[in-house]
């Protein structure tokens, strides 16, 4: 038995968080070590980046044209044999691949024996990254970025922005049909423009603009005004990160607060 999680719960509907153990995540830190040590991911993956998805929005934020794609379940198209085909790809040795794609996936509806990888194994992002790189929807997002569009992935979340509406049309028709062909599927119900601004991460950005959504920020404002020092410092850092006139305004109901405490 490979005792790779202790349990697993429900992040959001059809979306499982596998906990692994701590035989797991020593499993997984070696694979990623190995991964990292044979291939470099894309410098527009930016789940594999400093700065993260705040990044990826900010590759975008002056463009006057974008759009946004979000891929269908995604890690559960990644299979136990896609890993191993990737990792053999990447010059891992037949017996070694197959060893660390069988410590990388798990049956999510046992006993059908279904295997993929799972969102919580430490390796889960850089392995789905080297399948997606691989496959004919990476190969149509680098092409794409080769034209001289600008194109960001964040796990499942893909961002393309340019100068001109028809090239993000065409590139989006390009990209639905690759990822056809790779058995990976774009969700019709999250994809956004070509428009002059989109919404992803709760940042809304583009045109010049990047500001964190307005829901978002009510939750930041409450934790300014109940939350620890600790929460206090990450908000405004974050907040600051994507917007500093939105960090000023927190900023300041900070020292409100402060002001209408009793002495």
């Amino acid at each position: 038995m490979r005792n790779l999680f202790d349990y697993h719960f429900t992040l959001r509907p059809g979306t499982k968080v596998y906990v692994p153990t701590e035989h797991g995540r020593e499993i997984g830190a070696t694979i990623k070590k190995r991964v990292e040590g044979l291939w470099k991911g894309p410098r527009n993956y930016f789940h594999l980046r400093n700065g993260g998805h705040v990044a990826a929005a900010r590759l975008h934020k002056d463009q006057p044209w974008i759009a946004s794609m979000d891929l269908k379940r995604f890690f559960e198209q990644i299979s136990r044999s896609r890993v191993q085909r990737s990792l053999l790809r990447i010059g891992m040795a037949h017996a070694d691949a197959y060893e660390m794609a069988c410590d990388s996936v798990v049956d999510k509806a046992p006993p059908n024996r279904e295997f993929s990888i799972p969102f919580g194994f430490v390796q889960s992002p850089i392995l789905a990254s080297l399948a997606l790189a691989h496959s004919a929807l990476g190969t149509e997002l680098d092409r794409i970025r080769r034209s001289g569009l600008r194109v960001s992935v964040y796990v499942d979340d893909i961002t393309i922005s340019g100068d001109d509406n028809a090239s993000l049309v065409e590139s989006m028709a390009a990209l639905d049909h690759a990822a056809r062909t790779s058995n990976f599927e774009l969700s019709d119900q999250k994809t956004q423009g070509p428009a002059s601004e989109v919404t992803s991460f709760n940042i809304r950005f583009g045109s010049g603009r990047m500001e964190i959504i307005e829901d978002r920020m009510a939750e930041f404002e409450a934790a300014i005004r109940y939350g620890s020092e600790w929460v206090i410092g990450g908000v405004l850092g974050y907040v600051g990160a994507v917007n500093e006139g939105q960090a000023d305004a927190l900023t300041g109901l900070l020292g409100a607060n402060q002001k209408g405490s009793p002495a």
